[in-house]
């Protein structure tokens, strides 16, 4: 397998040879202060209040999806810096894959000639001086589409082609593609083995979200499922051009462990995201250097997803935030 060097493309740090136990007995102090009992949190009148005293989300007065956001890159980057070069190395696809949002955040807000916010955004992401400056000096998402294109084949040549997709189809669907390239080319590299079964989970989860949501469209359009999960991409295409419902009910079952139908998209992201917090808490068990990591990471992950629904609480029916949190 090719060994993918996402460190290129993050942050250069000094490495100061800190022995793997030492990070994890940081991260047991702050695993306790994580959210345990989301229900309370939830009936709260002001949820985002109730988090547990020296959680990393309480270093913000503001309680916006943005600022959720940058509480957790600074998160990531305080693990980042714990770590001795080894870790780091073997972590990079991970924190590469989390800036992946980084930058189409960058990418919406340049679209909305918000430099500004472009700034704020960069200002924790713990993306290479490079790709920062490709963000900041660029006169709009096109131009930084180029950027990025030109700077991500270090990677691999899957990405050659990413800025005529957003000439094309615009932000959402150079988003979808980058996103899909970048894991396609990830689950085939020489990770960790925690690491190779948390991005076979995610390919997995994302190829079972659009399979749910194209089958309930009247038509059938074309979708590249995205290779290197555990089920085919193949097999998938097959039950969607033959709008098999049934085999997709059944792929869902095995995959969730729960009675779950492609309609209810909802409640099947939050399923998938627990199923691939169980399989990490296991990892976690079961391992003594990289799953403990990597669980604590997604978790922290799961927390800010859950806070950012949460932020919108005001304009949503209670049952409805209920069922998109990930317990």
């Amino acid at each position: 397998m090719k060994h993918v060097k996402a460190g290129e493309l993050l942050e250069k740090a000094p490495d100061h040879g800190l022995p793997g136990d030492y990070l994890l007995s940081r991260l047991k102090g702050r695993r306790s202060r994580m959210v345990v009992d989301w229900e309370a949190i939830e009936k709260s009148t002001s949820p985002l209040e109730e988090l547990p005293e020296g959680h990393y989300q309480r270093i913000f007065g503001v309680r916006t999806p943005e600022a959720i956001w940058r509480a957790l890159l600074i998160e990531y980057r305080w693990v980042y810096h714990q770590m001795n070069g080894q870790l780091r190395e073997t972590f990079a696809p991970f924190f590469l894959y989390g800036e992946l949002r980084t930058l189409f955040i960058c990418l919406r807000y340049l679209k909305e000639l918000k430099r500004d916010k472009v700034r704020e955004i960069l200002s924790a992401s713990l993306l290479s001086e490079e790709i920062k400056m490709t963000l900041r000096e660029s006169s709009g998402e096109l131009s930084a589409a180029q950027g990025l294109e030109e700077k991500f084949q270090c990677l691999s040549g899957r990405f050659r082609g990413i800025t005529e997709i957003m000439r094309q189809e615009g932000l959402s669907g150079f988003e979808r593609e980058v996103a899909g390239r970048y894991l396609s080319v990830i689950v085939l590299a020489g990770l960790d083995p925690v690491l190779r079964s948390f991005f076979t989970h995610i390919v997995d989860a994302r190829n079972i979200l659009a399979l749910a949501k194209l089958l309930k469209l009247a038509t059938t359009p074309e979708h590249p499922f995205i290779p290197g999960g555990t089920i085919d991409a193949k097999r998938l295409r097959e039950i969607l051009d033959r709008r098999n419902r049934q085999a997709a009910d059944k792929i869902l079952r095995a995959f969730t462990g729960e009675e779950m139908r492609p309609a209810d998209l909802v409640k099947l992201e939050a399923s998938l995201y627990r199923g691939i917090s169980r399989s990490l808490k296991r990892e976690g068990r079961a391992s003594l250097g990289t799953g403990p990591v990597l669980d604590y990471l997604w978790r922290c992950s799961i927390e800010a997803m859950n806070l950012s629904l949460l932020s919108y609480g005001g304009q949503l029916k209670r049952d409805i935030v209920a069922a998109e949190l990930v317990r």
